[in-house]
């Protein structure tokens, strides 16, 4: 029941995390994440907030995900709410820094946010973002993580700089690191607890 407990609540941790180090790209206007070049494109073009957008696009996805026959539980659910509610509110609340230095951190910190939070709601082996069960899919095929994931944010930045998404800097510094922090935290973030039987990838491996 602890062990329960304690998965639970590193799905809601987890999901806020990662709406937060999303929000920090925002924030910092140095350019966003690869998947979030496609969701300001969208967001322009429907008039709406870009969580907003994060929300819509992830109902979409998750029939995708369960037609790839990846898992599918309270965390692919929570995914697809918390964190473009994080995203809406951290961009209401908190002003853009004016200072460079300032969004150079916020760039920086952004894919280990993400990453780590990430890794913390995966392994609670509770089902996968709707996003990360495509990553999984492919991770399926043979690929690394670090692959995998790459290949998927090179694929949706490309589509979402066509339809007039902003990218940058920070763009680029989120594609390159956050394969490998994902890679870093993949054995580290749930050391000393029992894998799950319905974890998307054995630790080890």
């Amino acid at each position: 029941m602890r062990e329960t407990s304690i998965r639970i609540v590193a799905i809601l941790v987890g999901l806020v995390v990662f709406g937060v180090g999303i929000g920090a790209l925002f924030l910092a206007d140095l350019g966003v994440g690869p998947w979030d070049v496609l969701h300001d494109a969208v967001a322009g073009l429907v008039d709406r907030q870009p969580g907003t957008v994060i929300v819509g696009l992830g109902l979409l996805l998750l029939g995708l995900v369960a037609v790839l026959r990846q898992p599918v539980g309270p965390a692919t659910v929570a995914n697809v709410v918390i964190i473009g509610s994080t995203v809406n509110l951290l961009l209401a609340v908190v002003e853009p820094p004016s200072s460079l230095a300032v969004r150079v951190v916020l760039v920086v910190a952004a894919p280990a946010l993400v990453a780590f939070g990430s890794m913390l709601y995966l392994g609670a082996g509770l089902g996968t973002g709707t996003r990360d069960g495509l990553m999984t899919a492919l991770v399926d095929t043979g690929l690394s993580i670090r692959t995998a994931r790459t290949s998927l944010e090179v694929t949706v930045l490309l589509g979402g700089g066509l339809l007039g998404g902003s990218y940058g800097i920070g763009t680029l510094v989120f594609a390159m690191l956050v394969g490998p922090l994902l890679q870093l935290f993949r054995q580290r973030v749930w050391a000393g607890y029992s894998e799950p039987a319905g974890w998307v990838y054995r630790r080890g491996s």
